[in-house]
């Protein structure tokens, strides 16, 4: 593997933006590209829960043309991920550009010319630096799962198709929204007839989209992928009527992440009908599916632990959350929190303390598992424990760099 000299890492501080945890501080990395010949820059952002589930792997999106679309997508993940749970966690990659002209180089495929001044295409070296440099450095320093995915918009997009034609195993799934697919005369399209089915390579997923667009030429390539069977691509082609070649990034993305974890987000009514042993075998699938370890969603934790309730049946309840956990080891701290809420309200705050006191210990590095524990002496009337386990929170929240949401809320409890 070429060798990779760590440069050093900044710290942006980004005020009123949030995604997650390091949005506020997101780490700008600079690395010495033995491959590119220069220096190059990622922008890494971990979620919200990074630092306190700390067995978590997740899934990794490599973001093209990383500095222009930041701030957009990562706020559409704290949304998607972070705040409603409809995907699992991520850590996004983006990808930073050394300038116009030498990003839509590195964008072009080699046998096109780049738009613009039209210079030779350079996007098998790009892709090799991705592969051999950017990958290795992100898996080698974050817990990340086997699960990658690449996206690219315009030009960017051109690149993500160029790479699934050239090297299908380099990433998971394939992200292109708005590709210019009529770059020197729809060059990816002969390309596409000549490559499309001919490689040996694992199941990969290609989500294609466009805007109010008339130039792109995208159905040139559609029609390349339904002219034949093609062995292990899952692909998926979505039109935007209503969106422009600008706008469509933000939904078209949402909408293939939603489709690439599809089954993560299982609306309530249907959990409702699942006994609450089927959930848990159902997300423990799910889990094995996309080779990633997170925590089943607190969400899901709510109403399976709210149907012992509803069915009488709070009894089994001690025998139901320790089989969840030996099944699930990562979800305990989420299980727990949840488990300790129900009890505080359906029991005593007293036997909800000694719930989360017992595995205090093990979680104490968890801004919420703090909270929580704060929480239950307040309402055991208890105002000097209650601030103690407030300030520990904060003080862990300040060490952690958390959004500034969460530190009014914190620091409102305290004063």
């Amino acid at each position: 593997m070429p060798y990779i000299k760590f440069i050093h890492i900044a710290f942006l501080l980004v005020p009123f933006l949030g995604f997650g945890a390091q949005f506020d501080t997101s780490q700008r990395i600079t690395l010495d590209s033995t491959i590119l010949q220069e220096k190059r820059t990622l922008q890494i952002l971990l979620p919200e829960n990074y630092q306190s589930n700390t067995s978590s792997t997740y899934p990794v999106i490599y973001l093209l043309d990383g500095d222009f679309n930041f701030h957009g997508v990562s706020g559409m993940l704290d949304m998607l991920s972070n705040k409603s749970e409809l995907i699992p966690n991520v850590i996004l990659v983006a990808i930073a550009d050394n300038g116009t002209e030498k990003y839509r180089e590195y964008m072009t495929p080699n046998n096109s010319n780049s738009p613009g001044k039209g210079n030779a295409g350079a996007a098998d070296i790009f892709l090799n630096y991705l592969n051999n440099e950017v990958q290795p450095y992100i898996d080698s320093h974050y817990r990340t799962a086997e699960h990658s995915t690449l996206v690219g918009h315009s030009v960017g997009g051109l690149f993500v198709l160029n790479s699934l034609l050239n090297a299908p195993e380099s990433f998971n799934n394939y992200v292109a929204v708005s590709p210019s697919v009529w770059v020197s005369d729809n060059a990816i399209v002969s390309q596409a007839n000549k490559l499309l089915g001919k490689t040996q390579h694992s199941p990969v997923s290609l989500y294609l989209s466009l805007g109010d667009e008339m130039q792109m030429h995208q159905y040139d390539f559609i029609h390349e992928l339904d002219a034949k069977p093609i062995p292990n691509l899952n692909w998926h082609f979505q039109h935007y009527p209503d969106e422009n070649h600008g706008s469509v990034i933000l939904i078209a993305l949402r909408d293939s992440l939603k489709h690439i974890f599809k089954g993560w987000h299982v609306p309530e009514r249907i959990l409702e009908q699942n006994t609450p042993s089927a959930t848990i075998d159902y997300y423990l699938t799910i889990q094995k599916e996309l080779k990633i370890k997170q925590p089943i969603p607190a969400s899901v934790f709510h109403i399976v632990i709210r149907q012992h309730y509803r069915q009488k049946k709070a009894e089994a309840l001690p025998q139901f959350i320790a089989k969840a956990i030996k099944q699930s080891p990562v979800s305990k701290q989420t299980l727990l929190i949840k488990y300790a809420s129900f009890v505080e309200h359906y029991e005593s705050p007293s036997a909800a303390l000694a719930i989360l006191k017992k595995s205090e210990s093990e979680f104490s590095h968890s801004i919420d598992y703090l909270k929580a524990i704060a929480s239950t002496y307040s309402q055991l009337k208890d105002p000097e424990k209650t601030k103690k386990y407030y300030q520990k929170a904060l003080e862990l929240a300040k060490e952690q760099n958390v959004n500034q949401w969460q530190l009014n809320i914190l620091e409102a409890k305290i004063h």
